[in-house]
């Protein structure tokens, strides 16, 4: 089977994710990249956008995440993205999410980054 890898780099999003009540409160920039490896056999020449995975329909999925939940952990949204990615669109096959968080409560750094991948079972 070929696959085809279909990347969305350095998705900004506000959101109000955190462990600590300032972050939940003040909320935090994040920065997401996906990465997936996806079976458009069914594309073939046809130029049809039902036949690949929308990235505009996956942005929008992941900007939703960000929005309408808060999480105490970047694991977890990285995770649930994962999984999220996994069950709407079929001809994704493996799934790469990075999730990094710039202004982390640490000290001088430039973010913390959380990495996870899911394959299709």
């Amino acid at each position: 089977m070929k696959l085809t890898i279909i990347r969305i780099n350095n998705a900004k999003f506000f959101a109000y994710h955190g462990d600590l009540e300032h972050e939940k409160v003040f909320g935090n920039q994040f920065e997401v990249d996906i990465e997936m490896q996806c079976d458009l056999s069914e594309l073939g020449h046809s130029d049809k956008l039902n036949k690949t995975v929308n990235y505009l329909s996956v942005y929008s999925l992941v900007k939703n995440l960000f929005s309408k939940h808060k999480f105490n952990l970047v694991e977890t949204v990285n995770i649930m993205i994962c999984e999220s990615i996994i069950e709407h669109y079929k001809p994704v096959k493996k799934v790469r999410v990075s999730v990094r968080k710039p202004n982390a409560p640490l000290g001088i750094i430039d973010s913390v980054e959380i990495i996870n991948e899911l394959e299709r079972e």
